[in-house]
C-alpha cells in the first residue's frame, strides 16, 4: 500500500458567477511514501488563480506566497491532472476535511462536478492521530499541536507551505502508524455517502424541541453522590449551549447542568457538563453593586 499526504493553500476570491466567495486552491503540495514509509516522491505545484486576480495580503503573510508566485504557474484542471496521474492508486490521505472541501469547491466550479477523480481510498489523518493521542473530542487538534505532543522537531520546515506541511503531516503518521488501527479510518471516497458526508455542515441546534433531544439528553446526575438530581429553574441558552440549575434530593448539593447539541452527519450529538452553583442575584442593581451582601446558602 502507498500513501499520499496531500495539503493545500487556497486564497478567498469573489466570484461574480457565484455572487459570493470562494476558496480558490493556489498551491498544491504533496509526499508519497511505502508502507515502510521510503518517501517515493514529492509533488509541488503552484496554481494559477482564474477567480480572484489578487492574493489577499493576509494569505500573502501568512504563506509567503506572491502574485509573482502564482504568475506563471499552470491553472487548476492542469494541475489536478498531473496530480491523478502522479497519485496513482495511493491512498489520499489530508490533515482535516478543509482540502478536501476546497478541492470539491473547485472542482464544482471549473467543472461542474464535486467529484475528485484521484480520490479512491481517503483517510482523514487529523481523525486518526487525535483518536490514537485520546484527545479531546469536543477540540480539533491542529498540525502544530500534534507536532509539539509527538515531540517532533519541524524547525527545518516551512509553515503554512503546502509542501512542508505535508511533510509534517507525514511526522505524525510515522509516529503513530498502526495497521489495524488506520483501517476503521479508511473511507471509499468513490461512494455517494462519502461526498454527502463530506458536504454535511454540522449544525448547532438551539431548540429544545427538537425530535432528536430526547428527555435523556436534558437529565443530570449530582456530581457528588452520583443520583439522579431535580432540575430547579428554566433552561436558558447562553452560547448556543442551555444552562438550569439542578439539586440533588438526596445529598442536598446543587449545581448547573450545561448541554450542547450538535447535529452531524452521523446524527445528534450531545455534550453535557457539570458547572458549579453560584447564586444569581435578584435583581440588577445587586449585579451592579458590588458591596451588595450577598445572601447566605
Amino acid at each position: 500500500m502507498k500513501f499520499v499526504i496531500l495539503d493545500l493553500e487556497w486564497n478567498g476570491a469573489y466570484s461574480r458567477r457565484l455572487k459570493g466567495f470562494m476558496n480558490e486552491i493556489i498551491e498544491c503540495g504533496a509526499v508519497k511514501v511505502d508502507e515502510g514509509f521510503h518517501i517515493l516522491d514529492t509533488f509541488e505545484m503552484f496554481i494559477r488563480p482564474q477567480v480572484g486576480k489578487k492574493i489577499s495580503g493576509k494569505i500573502s503573510d501568512l504563506t509567503s506566497i506572491t502574485n509573482e508566485d502564482l504568475a506563471d504557474g499552470p491553472q487548476f484542471l492542469q494541475v489536478v491532472s498531473r496530480f491523478r496521474r502522479w497519485t496513482g492508486d495511493a491512498v489520499v490521505m489530508t490533515w482535516g476535511t478543509s482540502d478536501i472541501l476546497a478541492l470539491i469547491e473547485n472542482y464544482r466550479y471549473f467543472c461542474g462536478s464535486r467529484r475528485i477523480p484521484f480520490l479512491k481510498r481517503y483517510v482523514d489523518l487529523q481523525a486518526y492521530c487525535e483518536r490514537c493521542l485520546s484527545y479531546d473530542r469536543t477540540k480539533q487538534m491542529g498540525l502544530s499541536t500534534a507536532a509539539q505532543l509527538l515531540e517532533i522537531d519541524d524547525s527545518d520546515l516551512d509553515h503554512h507551505r503546502a509542501l512542508a506541511d505535508s511533510m509534517l503531516s507525514l511526522r505524525c503518521f510515522q509516529r503513530l502508524y498502526n495497521p489495524e488501527k488506520l483501517k476503521p479510518f479508511l473511507q471509499d471516497a468513490e461512494s455517494e455517502e462519502f461526498y454527502n458526508r463530506m458536504e454535511f455542515r454540522t449544525v448547532t441546534v438551539c431548540d429544545l424541541n427538537h425530535p432528536q433531544i430526547k428527555a435523556s439528553d436534558l437529565a443530570f446526575c449530582c456530581d457528588l453522590c452520583g443520583r439522579r438530581a431535580r432540575r430547579s429553574g428554566k433552561w436558558q441558552l447562553r452560547n448556543k449551549s442551555f444552562r438550569a440549575p439542578f439539586i440533588c434530593k438526596h445529598c442536598g448539593h446543587r449545581f448547573y447542568g450545561r448541554v450542547q447539541f450538535k447535529l452531524k452527519y452521523e446524527g445528534m450529538i450531545v455534550k453535557k457538563a457539570v458547572l458549579p452553583f453560584q447564586e444569581e442575584p435578584k435583581n440588577p442593581v445587586e449585579a451592579r453593586n458590588p458591596e451588595t451582601p450577598k445572601e447566605s446558602e
